[in-house]
């Protein structure tokens, strides 16, 4: 690997993301939080390290309770893997 490139961050710990999208699916007041500041509502729920890729894209919504309720299994899978640049958590059409 030539020096300055960097490897994608590991992804989140199987815990970690059951406590997200619990609360993003029930808990409106921390859905309000992760779209006003990802990094407090992740530390609110023990996550501690920055995770670029968990902020919303300026514009994106975040997927409502129901879509990650129906894509739960995926989204569970794509943030406990190496995670890309993309958010998993924005709205989806046609979930």
């Amino acid at each position: 690997m030539a020096s300055g490139d960097k490897l994608p961050p590991a992804g989140l710990h199987p815990q970690l993301v059951k406590r997200l999208l619990d609360n993003l699916e029930s808990n409106d007041d921390f859905r309000t939080l992760f779209q006003q500041s990802p990094e407090q509502a992740l530390r609110s729920i023990g996550y501690t390290d920055a995770w670029e890729c968990m902020g919303l894209k300026e514009g994106a919504t975040l997927a409502s309770p129901e879509q990650i309720r129906a894509q739960r299994t995926k989204l569970e899978e794509a943030m406990t893997g190496i995670q890309k640049a993309d958010c998993m958590l924005e709205a989806q059409e046609g979930y």
